[in-house]
């Protein structure tokens, strides 16, 4: 139990600069490059990296037992970590932090994601159909979704479909609820998630963070960025 009374980091990925208390984080940490994924679903053909993961999918796609409301939305989920992690949207905690910039997340997932994006240059996952390069296989299995149309991630309420869980998590804010708690400082916008009012600002500030790492183009919002490549750079 020692390790809930210290912040020391002593395991080191030699991959990245990920480091973290436990082996065991660490073992989970490195099948991220490996892809390794020895957890299988029984009921279908997925494989994950944990056995959370596999916990979730196996609720998720495998049993319709909704049990957890959101009280400020429509939002309905299998499990109280869901719940949880949808509450965040509302309340803007990010309880995960970089240790490598001023960065903080509200999911453990975007923190990885954010230190192998941006504190490493280990790009091994290419689309077979265009130049587009990225750092983990969920953001190729994403990207790839654009070239096939796939959209995986269905909406209860209404027949739209997303490519990704977070596209849907935005949808049902924006679409099925009406509390838009996010106002604008330098006009009159509103909106429902702090993520639509960060890319808001952009118009204001005329910043573009997203950089194609394949020409000098550099754009406001990640969208336009994703169909920059595939227009410019898709063989």
């Amino acid at each position: 139990m020692k390790y809930k009374h210290t912040k020391e980091k002593n395991f080191s990925c030699h991959l990245c600069q990920y480091k973290c208390v436990t082996k065991s984080n660490l073992n989970v940490h490195i099948r991220k490059h490996t892809g390794e994924k020895p957890y299988k679903c029984d009921l279908c053909d997925n494989r994950f990296s944990q056995r959370a993961g596999l916990e979730r999918h196996t609720k998720f796609n495998h049993t319709k037992e909704i049990n957890f409301s959101c009280h400020m939305c429509q939002y309905k989920c299998v499990t109280k970590y869901e719940l949880n992690r949808h509450l965040r949207n509302h309340t803007g905690e990010k309880l995960y932090k970089c240790d490598l910039c001023d960065n903080s997340f509200s999911q453990r997932v975007g923190l990885e994601r954010h230190i192998k994006f941006n504190h490493t240059k280990e790009m091994n996952f290419s689309c077979h159909m265009c130049q587009y390069k990225c750092v983990t296989k969920y953001r190729l299995n994403v990207h790839i979704r654009k070239h096939t149309g796939e959209k995986p991630y269905k909406c209860d309420l209404c027949d739209n479909g997303f490519s990704h869980r977070g596209s849907l998590e935005r949808h049902i804010k924006l679409n099925h609820t009406k509390e838009k708690n996010f106002s604008c400082h330098m006009c009159q916008y509103k909106c429902v998630t702090k993520y639509e009012l960060n890319r808001h600002l952009l118009k204001h500030t005329g910043e573009k963070p997203y950089k194609c790492d394949l020409c000098d183009y550099k754009s406001s919002y990640k969208f336009t960025l994703n169909s920059h490549i595939i227009s410019k750079h898709s063989k």
